[in-house]
């Protein structure tokens, strides 16, 4: 949806993190309320809450954890919540076994289904499977929880290993949640954060890749 978007937001954060950009304990706690609808054309509500706790075991290994919950609702019954803001998941910040957009609700689109069957006439399951299309949800869901240890001190590079669950969709359900593992390390650069990371879907399924790597610049959470 395109247009105008006129907002106020109010936030409340508790932070006791040793380090904001590599804490090794702490908590941080979050929540938030945005409306949109004063002036411009986009009118919704959106809120945000966020838990996240670090504790360094032993030695060098850092246990972290992040909750997230959002949600987004249309303050116009006549209207539904704009494109642009509904939710997704996958990619570096949140579901790292699966590509960016991967996990959500989706829509069947009958012009790709069309297209497909075209140019195989024989596979209508492959054309019901390439038709759907991400579309989003109002509400997302999810937990990420890895251990971060030390390869190269000196070098500054870390390893992690990590386990994420999610869901993204207008109702949440514990059949839809997706969940993955994997492994990557981290060089402390003079820029920040450089992640290199190999996420495995537990759950895959069709037209979904066995191995995703994502490269990212800063903390996951």
């Amino acid at each position: 949806v395109n247009g105008t978007t006129s907002s106020v937001q109010v936030a409340i954060e508790y932070d006791k993190r040793d380090d904001r950009f590599a804490p090794t304990k702490g908590l941080f706690a979050g929540t938030s309320l945005e409306y949109a609808g004063i002036g411009g054309d986009l009118d919704y509500t959106l809120g945000s809450v966020s838990f996240r706790y670090f504790n360094n075991l032993f030695w060098s290994v850092v246990w972290r954890n992040n909750v997230t919950y959002r949600f987004i609702s249309s303050n116009d019954d006549s209207k539904d919540v704009p494109f642009s803001e509904r939710f997704f998941l996958g990619g570096p910040y949140t579901l790292r076994g699966y590509d960016p957009y991967a996990v959500g609700k989706k829509k069947r689109s009958q012009k790709a289904h069309d297209a497909y069957l075209a140019l195989n006439p024989t596979d209508p399951t492959g054309a019901e499977l390439h038709s759907m299309r991400p579309f989003g949800g109002t509400q997302q869901a999810y937990y990420q929880m890895e251990f971060e240890f030390s390869l190269i001190e000196e070098a500054k590079i870390k390893g992690v290993l990590f386990y994420d669950i999610g869901n993204a969709d207008d109702t949440l359900s514990s059949s839809g949640f997706r969940s993955d593992m994997g492994f990557g390390f981290r060089w402390f650069s003079p820029i920040g954060p450089l992640r290199f990371e190999w996420g495995i879907p537990l759950n895959r399924r069709e037209l979904e890749r066995a191995v995703v790597f994502n490269f990212s610049i800063g903390s996951p959470f």
